[in-house]
């Protein structure tokens, strides 16, 4: 074989980073270029290399080594010397566009691979909502699933079902009935089905926050998964801790957070069936039963009368598919609306039906939720789902607004009680994904471009400000 990299193998294309998600995909179009470029060896491809650099007046002592050459190839690494990377690529085809290409694909995956490694872990548990209702067979499978479990020494009970049924709700309201037994709580949202937001959170970078919340000073937290896996499983030796998973997307999300030591039981919410988890107890959540409906609704609607209809409720409860958010949501209408009976609250959701013919209760839900809001408020929801990040505060919405902080903050804790916000932490608020959807849908309808892009700007001139006088202080 030709050592040089230039000579390319008859027939193949060389390979196109862009749209690569991760960086194994981005290695892997890397390994298809090196065979696109006649496969030459490391050793060719590092001396070549360096002797760019060095005519480019490069020390000696920061040349390349052909070992680091070989690990632009490896697969599995969370990092990648991005500089040298693209120097492969200019030495495999050396055409400006392609290497320009390669540069900007390295930029986006590495962009990725830091938002991911930033995670929230938390060691409290989420507020439980005070409207609760139902889930009496589920809550008893889980504390039966606990009991057997702790005869064993830990518990993994995943909890699976659609978007929009309850399953964090579940979770985190089981966590405050049983958390007087556990020493210690950890919680984190994994981000697996956020579309808008920050990709799925790292496992390395959650168990980096369980550490630290486990008492590990900083500089003594192990690099490396595998490592930092044995720390934590050592740090939670001997502690009884219930640790909840959030938002999971996969299996190899989320086996490298659970301990499986005596002591340690973990709860997992996901949309997908999680089937690959070893020992684990899996609860598949549906949507409200009839019963649970009534009791969600009465409760919801206290003193407000049922009007001409007796079976509002029913056909309330029909139009939003018995579905836990969808519910939360026209509850949230139903408090917000006084003089209205339950039947005219039936009735609009049959009108808003019939004119937009919505597909999906959360749909139906968040339309009638939506069109009861202020001008101001909606135009709120519209432009903080335009947020990068998967958490704001009244801060930032007032920079992305235009509005006062006090009003910012007035808005923000109304669309919480209508339950198109929920708390992330004191003073920060969130989008069920769902909710997200839909006011970003909401946006390109009602928001020019211009007008989305000024307020992403006005953000991060906020978010500048706000940091050049941390940085001074």
């Amino acid at each position: 074989m030709d050592d040089s990299p230039h000579h390319r193998r008859p027939g193949l294309e060389a390979p196109d980073p862009g749209g690569a998600r991760s960086l194994d995909e981005l290695v892997e179009r890397l390994r298809s270029l090196k065979v696109w470029a006649g496969d030459p060896s490391y050793g060719s491809i590092t001396a070549r290399i360096n002797k760019d650099w060095s005519a480019a007046g490069r020390p000696a002592g920061e040349l390349a080594r052909r070992s680091t050459v070989a690990d632009c190839f490896k697969l599995g690494r969370r990092r990648v010397n991005a500089e040298l990377a693209v120097a492969v690529v200019r030495i495999l085809r050396p055409d400006k566009g392609y290497v320009a290409h390669w540069r900007q694909a390295f930029r986006v995956v590495a962009g990725e691979a830091e938002v991911a490694a930033q995670v929230r872990v938390q060691g409290v548990l989420p507020d439980d909502l005070p409207e609760f209702t139902g889930r009496k067979r589920e809550l008893d499978r889980l504390r039966q699933a606990l009991a057997d479990g702790r005869q064993r020494g830990a518990v993994v009970i995943s909890i699976e079902g659609m978007a929009g049924v309850g399953k964090t709700e579940l979770a985190v309201h089981a966590g405050h009935l049983l958390a007087a037994a556990f020493d210690q709580v950890l919680f984190v949202n994994l981000r697996g089905f956020d579309p808008g937001c920050p990709p799925q959170a790292d496992p390395a970078a959650v168990l980096d926050g369980f550490l630290r919340l486990l008492g590990m000073p900083g500089h003594k937290i192990p690099h490396g998964l595998p490592a930092r896996k044995k720390a934590c499983r050592d740090r939670l030796a001997g502690r009884s801790t219930l640790v909840i998973l959030d938002n999971a997307a996969t299996e190899d999300q989320v086996e490298p957070l659970i301990a499986r030591t005596p002591g340690c039981h973990t709860l997992i919410t996901s949309r997908r069936n999680l089937s690959g988890l070893a020992g684990a107890t899996h609860l598949r959540l549906p949507v409200f039963d009839r019963a649970e409906v009534r009791s969600f609704l009465a409760d919801a609607s206290d003193e407000v009368p049922v009007g001409a209809d007796p079976r509002a409720i029913e056909r309330i409860a029909e139009r939003c598919g018995c579905l836990p958010l969808a519910l939360r949501l026209v509850a949230g209408s139903i408090r917000s609306m006084p003089g209205w009976t339950l039947t005219d609250h039936a009735d609009r959701l049959d009108e808003r039906y019939q004119d937009r013919r919505l597909d999906t209760g959360v749909e139906l839900a968040l339309e009638v939720s939506y069109l009861h809001l202020p001008a101001d408020r909606q135009r709120l929801l519209r432009l903080a789902a335009q947020h990068p990040g998967q958490e704001l505060d009244a801060y930032a919405a007032a920079a992305m607004t235009g509005l006062d902080l006090p009003g910012a903050q007035e808005h923000l804790d109304q669309l919480r009680r209508d339950h198109l916000l929920e708390l992330a932490g004191p003073g920060r608020y969130t989008f069920h994904d769902l909710v997200r959807a839909y006011a970003t849908g909401r946006a390109a309808d009602a928001d020019s471009p211009s007008e989305r892009r000024a307020a992403l700007i006005r953000l991060s001139d906020h978010y500048l400000t706000t940091t050049t006088a941390a940085l001074q202080l």
